[in-house]
């Protein structure tokens, strides 16, 4: 096994591709890492800096958190329909993430404790026929550590 596949970015994008499979129109699509091609319907997932300790106990666990954007290139015009589409797979991004954190489908990182959308799919850039849109994910796990 390849050291990445373990990489807790390799194993939100294996959980990514079920969630996008119930979305995409395009089948054909990919979810590259801090890459976004220049074919629309597809995706990157690109690991955001923050602070990533949320809480240390005394018991030794720590939680950390890990922000992505989630970002894509769609087909972009005057047209209405396709506009609206664009945001409506957002919409739905959201709430498949939202209903999956729920119901407790994680993705597959060891002592990971939840999964969210933290804003609104939006247009962070647009051309002349295609836009670039993202949404910020971001996932809570903890670790044992040797406090």
């Amino acid at each position: 096994m390849e050291e990445y596949e373990n990489a807790r970015i390799s194993k939100l994008r294996d959980y990514l591709f079920e969630v996008i499979d119930t979305l995409a129109k395009n089948k054909e699509y990919q979810i590259n890492a801090d890459m976004l091609s220049n074919e629309v319907d597809n995706y990157s997932l690109n690991k955001i800096p923050v602070q990533p300790i949320v809480e240390r106990w005394i018991t030794g666990f720590t939680r950390y958190k890990e922000v992505y954007a989630f970002r894509s290139k769609m087909a972009y015009s005057q047209d209405v329909i396709n506009n609206l589409s664009n945001i409506n797979f957002f919409e739905n991004f959201e709430e498949i993430i939202r209903q999956q954190n729920k119901e407790g489908n994680l993705p597959d990182i060891e002592g990971i404790e939840s999964i969210e959308c933290l804003n609104y799919g939006t247009m962070i850039q647009a051309g002349t026929n295609t836009a670039i849109f993202e949404i910020q994910v971001q996932i809570i796990y903890r670790e044992e550590g040797d406090i």
